[in-house]
């Protein structure tokens, strides 16, 4: 984004700089001094007829000199005067002139053209504009009669212009078109080569997560196989043993090895729920909970198995959470009632007698929820850690390996993420779930 930018404004600045150049032609600065010197003529005509009762019929000297410095002296580089048939130049000023002293003698190589001009206006009655084209320079004219009763005199102004070589203004306006063909050229093929390598990483991405998925549909199969054959090899050895006892013993041997079946076809129904509860498209729907209360129904209804096992469940809320929101959080409860069960059964399998459990929630500094189960077990061996929410990752024994892998997709079905926190002692296990902005 800041690079386009940058280009914008090259662009923008080279476009700028091509007007500012083309208006430095011998015509446009032409235009603009003729505007300029009819303007100026205009004030003098203007401010003759300002004049009091006793100047309004003739023009002192001294008079017209007021009038003409008061006319010019806000337009740098105008020179002007006033003209009399058959007088010339009867009064001049230069109020802007840069020299040293005050100019008071009119141009004498522009005298013809000053003549001719204020003859023609003064013929025709009206303002009249006239330019003397040179190398160098050019010289804008204008005169306009000015109406003192009997004595006719012209107004008249000029204003020098500097012009710059066409071939020095042509090869400028080309060198700058071109520097702005070559950004804008850049600008495109920069553009080309973006939208190029952002298909490349979206094609590299797909092939990436192709690869991830089929890593997972590999690990997932293997462990998937892998539990499947425990039971499986589990009921064929029991029904081996039925067949091959002796027809005294076999009917007690047929009533164990069938309660052996419906304990391991009780596993692989759970294996199998679990695997669809994992494969399923995840949807989430938001409500809004009473974090105290909620806790304190999840922490309910592990009470008992608690209770039987002599361990205690508590739960913990920090007094900020508690205050923002009157405790209130966003999220599914049904979801995420599935990862608080999936974690305290973990936790109640792998709690020693008289351990304890804490079910918690507070504000991360960011503004985030977060919620937590601990348990004062025998923790998580280092080698596990890393594998720890993938699929078929168990330490438990009779474990499918799945309720983790379970909690991290309800979590991120959320917008969270879950993780396993240090603690001093156990397990810990953290949630952080988006707050809903108020």
């Amino acid at each position: 984004m800041i690079l386009w930018l940058c280009i914008a404004a090259v662009a923008f600045l080279l476009g700028w700089l091509l007007f500012t150049i083309s208006r430095q032609g011998a015509g446009p600065q032409i235009a603009q001094a003729q505007r300029l010197t009819s303007t100026s003529c205009s004030a003098l005509q203007a401010g003759t007829q300002r004049l009091p009762a006793e100047h309004s019929h003739s023009l002192a000297p001294a008079i017209a000199q007021a009038v003409l410095d008061l006319a010019l002296r806000d337009q740098p580089g105008m020179e002007g005067g006033f003209w009399r048939a058959g007088a010339g130049v009867v009064a001049y000023a230069f109020p802007t002139y840069d020299g040293t002293g005050i100019k008071r003698d009119p141009p004498s190589a522009e005298l013809e053209r000053i003549a001719s001009t204020a003859q023609r206006a003064q013929d025709t009655g009206g303002l009249v504009s006239d330019v003397r084209p040179g190398l160098r320079e050019a010289v804008a004219f204008a005169a306009c009669p000015v109406d003192l009763g009997d004595e006719r005199l012209v107004a008249w102004t000029l204003m020098r212009v500097p012009i710059m070589a066409a071939d020095t203004v042509n090869t400028l306006i080309l060198a700058v078109s071109l520097l702005l063909a070559l950004v804008v050229a850049s600008g495109a093929w920069l553009g080309w080569m973006i939208s190029k390598w952002q298909r490349q990483s979206a094609d590299l991405r797909a092939q990436l997560a192709q690869s991830e998925r089929l890593a997972t549909l590999g690990r997932v199969s293997a462990g998937l196989a892998h539990e499947i054959r425990n039971p499986l090899g589990t009921m064929r050895m029991k029904a081996e043993n039925a067949l091959a006892a002796p027809a005294e013993l076999r009917s007690v041997r047929a009533e164990s090895a069938l309660q052996v079946v419906l304990s391991q076809t009780e596993r692989l129904e759970a294996l199998i729920s679990s695997l669809l509860a994992l494969t399923q498209p995840l949807r989430v729907e938001r409500q809004e909970i009473d974090l105290r209360e909620w806790l304190q129904q999840r922490c309910h209804a592990h009470a008992e198995a608690a209770q039987q096992q002599g361990k205690q469940l508590a739960v913990a809320l920090s007094p900020k959470l508690i205050a923002s929101a009157q405790g209130l959080a966003f999220f599914d409860p049904a979801q995420m009632a599935r990862v608080y069960d999936n974690l305290l059964l973990n936790a109640l399998a792998h709690t020693g007698p008289h351990g304890s459990i804490e079910l918690g929630a507070s504000r991360t500094p960011a503004g985030a929820l977060l919620l937590w189960v601990a348990d004062d077990g025998s923790g998580i061996p280092p080698s596990q850690r890393e594998t720890l929410f993938e699929p078929f990752a168990t330490t438990r024994a009779g474990g499918t390996g799945l309720g983790l892998a379970l909690v991290r997709e309800i979590v991120q079905g959320h917008g969270g993420r879950v993780a396993l926190a240090s603690a001093p002692r156990g397990t810990r296990i953290e949630m952080e779930l988006p707050w809903p902005v108020s």
